[in-house]
């Protein structure tokens, strides 16, 4: 399984905030197919890594798709705290101090998992519902890109 690095505020892989559509399709990086957006400028300012069988995206040691929430926040939220007032909170967690945004479409926990809606889901569905413990996607983003 190959490395992304994860720059928050920065790049995830070898693709840069402020890069050109050019210089993004043209590096190496660009075999993970992110989501990119661009400003009026032409320039990068968001990019997004939606979860894959191939890569890991890593801040550090830190899986930020690999590892459960309910593990990941606290430990990110001591770099840099998220966005208590997000209308979201629980699927997303934004870090603006840092430029991170991780989202997931349902929030799980463990305890979750010992609740008898989800004890008496299939077992393959329980399995499909387990991979909500963690991120889906992971992005970074310029300053201002949210306001």
């Amino acid at each position: 399984m190959k490395h992304l690095t994860v720059e928050p505020g920065q790049s995830i892989g070898g693709i840069r905030l402020g890069m050109t559509q050019n210089e993004v399709e043209q590096t190496e990086a660009f075999g993970f197919d992110p989501n990119v957006e661009y400003d009026a400028q032409g320039k990068v300012h968001f990019i997004e890594f939606h979860e894959s069988d191939e890569y890991k995206c890593m801040l550090g040691e830190l899986d930020l798709l690999g590892t459960e929430a309910d593990i990941l926040i606290p430990q990110l939220d001591a770099i840099a705290p998220y966005d208590r007032e997000d209308p979201e909170l629980g699927c997303s967690f934004q870090f603006d101090q840092i430029g991170l945004i991780l989202w997931r479409p349902v929030p799980m926990t463990r305890e979750d998992m010992k609740e008898p809606w989800f004890l008496e889901m299939p077992p393959e569905i329980q399995q499909d519902e387990m991979k909500h413990l963690c991120f889906s996607t992971a992005a970074v983003y310029a300053k201002g890109y949210y306001e």
